[in-house]
């Protein structure tokens, strides 16, 4: 597995992650210091609004609705830009209940920039 797709692989898995440090320790390593979070409504900036945003998403599909993000396929790598699909599907039966694609924005250093999710289902 290449450092993009370890990259991508732990963006998505920072969202089932339900142990509140840990997803804190994977937000800080994932995104700059002004990281920054696009997607429908939600436009957050900031090691703690990052935070506060994907623990409430963690909550709300992963907690409560029993959701699970899997990982992301058809990675595609262009200087300092990821594309990729990502879906979300219930634990127990594989359903898929969203699907889309996520844009990474990278700096030299391979941390986040912006991440920017569309939801196509």
């Amino acid at each position: 597995m290449s450092d993009v797709e370890e990259l991508v692989q732990s963006f998505i898995g920072v969202w089932n992650e339900t142990d509140p440090q840990r997803r804190r320790e994977i937000v800080r390593s994932l995104w700059r210091t002004d990281g920054r979070h696009l997607m429908g409504a939600h436009d957050v900036e900031g090691h703690e609004a990052l935070e506060q945003r994907v623990a409430a998403s963690n909550q709300r599909s992963v907690v409560d609705k029993n959701y699970v993000f899997r990982p992301a396929t058809d990675i595609q790598t262009l200087p300092g830009v990821v594309k990729f699909r990502w879906d979300m599907a219930r634990r127990d039966t594989g359903e898929v209940a969203a699907a889309g694609v996520g844009f990474l924005t990278l700096d030299q250093e391979r941390r986040i920039r912006c991440d920017y999710l569309f939801t196509e289902s």
